[in-house]
């Protein structure tokens, strides 16, 4: 990854999923180790839904958003923010 280590580039993405469905996003993330981290926004812990902070290196861009539109059409999931940001 010799391009990121230049520019310190992340892809970001804000994804908003149903809460009793949020499992199956992490499992999803967790069984495709090294391709993006996560976290959840504390702010959605007590709706009817998560909001899910994701970051990848920008080479993973593309395998990302490749997976993240493969679980749309298994469950509802809302992107609803997306950027390239820097890495601090």
């Amino acid at each position: 990854m010799s391009h990121y280590k230049q520019t310190k580039e992340l892809y970001y993405c804000l994804l908003r999923v149903p809460k009793d469905e949020a499992y199956f996003v992490y499992f999803t993330f967790e069984s495709n180790e090294g391709l993006c981290y996560y976290s959840t926004a504390d702010e959605s812990l007590k709706g009817q839904y998560r909001d899910i902070i994701v970051r990848a290196p920008i080479e993973a861009r593309g395998d990302l958003t490749n997976l993240i539109n493969r679980l749309k059409t298994e469950i509802r999931l809302d992107v609803l923010e997306e950027q390239i940001i820097q890495d601090s």
